[in-house]
């Protein structure tokens, strides 16, 4: 990995990145390094262990997180980062969801993914209600 990729964060950072097995919860506000750290933590597993980055996933909060988290990955390791499963939370469970429809009650498989807009026309019935 680039040195100054890793010289760029702060030790706990640093400690997160260097950790290889296990579990890493991160918790910080916007701006804070998280997509940097996130991504120097996939790249350093990917280099120091045997580890196929399509078994690799990681979940974000929003779509650009997941896009600029491709986008970074894809200048440090290549092209792997497209095998990588990066996603948000939520496109995460709907792509789990169509692919294992038997797991899932009928109710569940003939929905639908509704859009901002919907949400909030149902939001402001129910509070009208």
């Amino acid at each position: 990995m680039n040195k100054n990729f890793l010289e760029s964060l702060n030790p706990k950072q640093r400690e997160a990145v260097e950790k290889i097995y296990g579990q890493v919860l991160v918790l910080a506000g916007p701006g804070t390094g998280k997509t940097h750290m996130l991504t120097a933590r996939i790249a350093n597993i990917l280099q120091k262990t045997d580890t196929k980055a399509q078994n690799i996933l990681c979940l974000t909060f929003t779509n650009s997180a997941a896009i600029e988290m491709r986008d970074r990955l894809q200048k440090v390791i290549g092209a792997d980062a497209y095998l990588l499963k990066i996603s948000t939370f939520h496109g995460f469970c709907e792509w789990v969801m169509e692919q294992n429809p038997a797991n899932f009650s009928d109710r569940i498989q003939n929905s639908e993914v509704i859009d901002d807009l919907q949400q909030a026309l149902i939001f402001k019935e129910i509070i009208n209600f």
